[in-house]
């Protein structure tokens, strides 16, 4: 956890979610509040859009 909740620290954790945690799921469903910083816009500003994509 951060103290800071940042878009690229929440699109980090959900990085860290399907990476390191789920690897080998097919399709996880995250379930959110409606926090400004959880939306898709969030991926493509923290990483390449390939990686934000998958």
């Amino acid at each position: 956890m951060s103290e800071r909740r940042t878009k690229s620290d929440w699109a980090k954790q959900v990085h860290e979610l399907l990476e390191i945690h789920y690897p080998k799921s097919k399709r996880v469903r995250l379930v959110m509040d409606n926090l400004n910083t959880h939306t898709i816009s969030s991926l493509y500003e923290t990483f390449a859009p390939d990686l934000a994509l998958s």
